[in-house]
């Protein structure tokens, strides 16, 4: 799939890549896009939004059915999908170990990354975010297509096969996590990444207790991306995230494990790559009565 103009670059491809690249290379046989737009609370509007109108060639992959395993008492909102079944369900989609995937949403910058981190989890090296989500494939001036069902698209790509190799050491328990707040061991930081009201304790309009995991710093996800949607420069990033220079360990989380995804992209970009994911996050915590809880004042962490 490499070109003259270098896709995927050398060195890697992602974490970022932007509409003006992925036009040039849309038509490209180890190409696999997918549209990822899903609204919390409003489980069709992401797949409404696909089906009136998407990147050409995109599938659809959904956050509660393919990203994303069925709830339980415990795990969270959005517990970590069995890797098999994703595994085959990128299989139909035509995704192999040598394919390059591009994921987007609605440029919010709150699905796509979970997707990002999901993928290659699963072990695929070359998955990338499309900076700036859908809203920067419409200004650059790329077409849409529409009114075919992602099952359909998927139908007409030759299924591969896909064997995941999960990277069991990019995430942290709920265990691993009750160890960090018990014993506070040297260079291990946990960064909340929701609202800083949510993190205070203030509201918490989805899960059944407010406040975050004793310890955490407050980074909110949603820092890390511009006005326009695109992602903020490493060098911005890495100034955003120079409290955790020196950790041993950053453990992530958010509230179900989604949008927490998104500050690992961004530490990503700036450079960090001692970043681990827990992924029942605040939603599996609180789900455990018997576990402190802290709320009050912001810690900035910054």
């Amino acid at each position: 799939m490499t070109s003259e103009h270098g896709w995927p670059p050398e060195g890697g491809f992602g974490p970022l890549v932007d509409a003006a690249r992925l036009r040039a290379h849309l038509l490209d046989d180890d190409l696999v896009l997918f549209d990822c737009r899903f609204t919390l609370g409003e489980p069709d509007a992401g797949r409404k939004q696909y089906l009136a109108g998407h990147v050409p060639s995109a599938l659809f992959l959904d956050l509660e059915r393919d990203l994303a395993a069925p709830v339980g008492r415990h795990g969270g909102r959005h517990p970590l999908p069995n890797p098999q079944t994703l595994a085959e369900k990128l299989g139909r989609c035509g995704v192999d170990e040598r394919s390059t995937v591009v994921v987007y949403d609605d440029g919010s910058g709150s699905m796509a990354p979970h997707a990002w981190w999901l993928l290659g989890y699963l072990g695929l090296e070359r998955v990338a975010v499309l900076d700036g989500g859908f809203p920067a494939w419409i200004d650059a001036g790329g077409a849409l297509s529409g009114g075919t069902t992602d099952e359909e698209a998927a139908a007409s790509r030759p299924p591969r096969r896909f064997t995941p190799h999960p990277r069991r050491e990019w995430i942290r328990t709920i265990e691993d996590v009750r160890r960090v707040v018990e014993q506070r061991p040297t260079g291990v930081m946990l960064v909340d990444s929701r609202a800083p009201e949510r993190y205070r304790g203030e509201e918490e309009p989805l899960d059944p207790s407010a406040g975050h995991i004793p310890g955490a710093v407050n980074l909110y996800w949603a820092e890390s991306v511009g006005p326009d949607g695109r992602w903020k420069r490493p060098e911005d990033l890495a100034h955003r995230f120079r409290s955790l220079k020196g950790a041993r360990e950053v453990v992530v989380y958010c509230g179900s494990g989604v949008t927490a995804c998104a500050n690992l992209l961004a530490m990503r970009l700036a450079g960090l790559r001692n970043t681990r994911l827990y992924p029942g996050s605040w939603s599996d915590w609180c789900s455990y009565p018997e576990l402190p809880v802290a709320t009050g004042a912001l810690h900035e962490g910054s």
